[in-house]
């Protein structure tokens, strides 16, 4: 099987290379469309991809991709700041790109960009809930890997807590600890692994949530940023930790309204 993100960026180059070709087609330096053959989000993911290659392996992000977030302000940026001939340019995004991969071919590196979907209801902010998943996201993309399990805990933390404030009526007026807090819900939303109205599957899934919840409470406390750091996370780690906490908020979210929906959860008035 070949290496997917490899082929994302000979994509990429080859895409910026015609793009530049019909740039300076005829003298013009100016086209209808900057995007006919690479939109600006498969540039941003290629980009996305150098950028963190070069965190990685220790190496500065080269100029013209830490600037240019569209396609069209590479070509411009190509044209204008390098100022080059025509070929000069081109050899310079072959070069570029032919670098990192090279480093991926020889590392037998794949960058993978995961997101899972994360539906949040309105409602429910307590915490600023929002908040910490924007700030996962922030902090994933800007290389704060420390950061970015801190967010992830802070996410389930406040879900949860959000949960019990609507059911219970009060607040969570004391810091227990993250698997504590979650199996109060999880008994306040009936997904206590021994109850016997649940099929075996589900038991079986809900149970693998709560190794989640507690490796992640124990990933955070040894790499989050709020502690003395015994364990530097990589990429992969926080890609794991952030894409886990939202697979958990989601099935809390989702079990929460369909068993208020069902009548199962009375909410205080």
């Amino acid at each position: 099987m070949g290496n997917a993100t490899v082929s994302q960026l000979e994509n990429c180059k080859l895409a910026l290379r015609k793009t530049y070709d019909d740039f300076v087609e005829n003298n013009q330096y100016d086209i209808d469309d900057y995007n006919k053959y690479l939109s600006d989000d498969d540039y941003k993911q290629s980009r996305l991809v150098i950028m963190r290659l070069c965190k990685e392996q220790d190496i500065e992000v080269p100029s013209i991709i830490k600037n240019c977030r569209t396609v069209e302000e590479y070509i411009q940026d190509l044209s204008y700041d390098y100022n080059s001939n025509y070929a000069d340019n081109l050899g310079y995004i072959s070069t570029q790109f032919n670098s990192f991969i090279d480093i991926l071919e020889m590392e037998e590196i794949e960058v993978q960009i995961i997101h899972i979907d994360c539906e949040i209801p309105k409602e429910l902010s307590y915490n600023h809930i929002l908040e910490d998943i924007s700030k996962c996201e922030d902090r994933v993309n800007k290389g704060d890997y420390s950061g970015a399990l801190t967010s992830a805990r802070s996410l389930i933390e406040g879900v949860c807590k959000e949960i019990i404030f609507n059911i219970e009526g009060k607040e969570v007026d004391t810091k227990p600890q993250l698997p504590d807090l979650f199996r109060e819900v999880r008994n306040h939303l009936n997904l206590d692994p021994s109850n016997q109205e649940l099929h075996k599957p589900l038991k079986e899934v809900i149970s693998g949530l709560i190794k989640v919840v507690h490796g992640l409470n124990e990933v955070r406390n040894l790499s989050g940023d709020m502690h003395a750091r015994k364990i530097n996370p990589s990429l992969h780690h926080a890609l794991l930790v952030v894409n886990s906490a939202k697979t958990v908020v989601n099935f809390l979210f989702h079990t929460y309204e369909y068993q208020r929906n069902l009548g199962k959860i009375k909410i205080p008035t």
